[in-house]
């Protein structure tokens, strides 16, 4: 473009344009000669424009007004070579800029998890999640829960809450991608308005109706392994133990050798787990306890707009005596670290001392970590 253009003196450009194609159509009458005809500048009545006229005479001459007067036609003119714009289609690009078409197959929410988990690993004050975090004051279940074994008589309403954690005390012991990890999970049952002061009967004091304890350790292998539209990220070689802390007859407990992969695609992500139960060496405490908890279960994910809706399904597969249990759970963002938390539950297992009675359970509150 010519100088003009970026003279300090110009303010705006649509006027100095507006100024230029006028001595376009004046330029024949000044080609015919060389010497500037500042008559034409002075007919302009706007004073930018009148302006940029002499300046332009002054500086370059008639000839550089006709060059740039032809050059400024012809950007202004398509050259019927370059295709018209598509909108649509300099959309759809953006968006491709945004969300590549590769993302779109990856697991993406999952791959998200597994970095955090990473992000986590290699700072020594952040402790890395492993199952939902939570506790939900207001819980509510119309099943009776009262049982011989308690000195107390138990109340529908009651806290439920969970805390897992996991770090990995050992990397790549048998190659890259490798590691052994701990993982401690717990989750107790509190009768937290059963108390006098809240109009109970008897002498109750609020007291935990059932806490489990889960301490777990084993093998990670990192993978990325593709089947039926599904990546595999992630597989796991682990012993569990999970416990109730009591004694006598509140006593249950058993031990699990668990395999379990990670697998997803885009938002949604999955876990399946096969389990055997190991032998008590002792009196065992709960031996029909399979019948009831199965051999496995399977959790599935989807995270949409930071929100993560789950449903984690257990069933014995067994046609004649069938049993099984659902648990969904959604949260949604409240803040930068907590969550909305809202659980359904239905079935057996929702703890070890009601592994053989079905119960159904609705509850709210808040989460710090949720499976995405």
């Amino acid at each position: 473009m010519s100088r003009f253009l970026f003279h300090p003196n110009h303010i705006h450009l649509s006027a100095a344009l507006s100024g230029l194609v006028l001595l376009g159509i004046l330029s024949p009458a000044i080609a015919q000669n060389d010497t500037p005809d500042w008559t034409a500048c002075a007919k302009i009545d706007a004073d930018v424009e009148r302006l940029a006229c002499f300046d332009r005479l002054a500086s370059v001459g008639p000839k550089a007004i006709e060059d740039d007067a032809a050059t400024e036609e012809e950007w202004r003119q398509p050259t019927g070579d370059e295709p018209t714009p598509d909108p649509f289609a300099e959309a759809q690009a953006e968006q491709d800029s945004i969300t590549p078409q590769t993302e779109k197959s990856e697991p993406v929410a999952l791959k998200r998890r597994l970095e955090s988990e990473q992000s986590g690993e290699r700072n020594p004050f952040v402790m890395r999640g492993y199952k939902p975090n939570y506790i939900m004051p207001a819980t509510y279940t119309p099943t009776d829960l009262s049982r011989d074994v308690y000195d107390f008589d138990p109340q529908h309403a009651e806290t439920k809450f969970q805390l897992s954690f996991q770090f990995d005390w050992f990397e790549d012991p048998f190659g890259p991608n490798t590691a052994l990890y701990f993982a401690y999970s717990q989750l107790s049952l509190w009768q937290t308005y059963n108390t006098e002061f809240l109009g109970a009967e008897g002498d109750a004091s609020s007291p935990f109706r059932e806490t489990n304890y889960e301490p777990e350790a084993g093998l990670t292998l990192d993978t990325d392994y593709s089947l039926a539209g599904l990546t595999f990220k992630r597989a796991r070689f682990s012993l569990i133990h999970t416990s109730n802390g009591q004694g006598g007859e509140r006593s249950r407990s058993w031990n699990r050798l668990v395999a379990s992969t990670a697998f997803g695609r885009g938002n949604f992500a999955g876990r399946l787990r096969g389990w055997y139960r190991l032998p008590e060496a002792n009196e065992d405490e709960n031996p029909d306890i399979t019948d009831y908890m199965g051999y496995g279960d399977l959790m599935l994910a989807y995270k949409w707009n930071e929100q993560t809706i789950a449903a984690t399904l257990r069933n014995n597969l067994d046609f004649d005596n069938n049993k099984g249990a659902i648990q969904v759970d959604y949260t949604f963002p409240l803040s930068k670290r907590v969550k909305g938390y809202v659980q359904y539950f239905n079935g057996y297992g929702e703890s070890l001392i009601d592994y053989n009675r079905s119960i159904s359970r609705i509850g709210m509150g808040i989460a710090l970590t949720d499976w995405l």
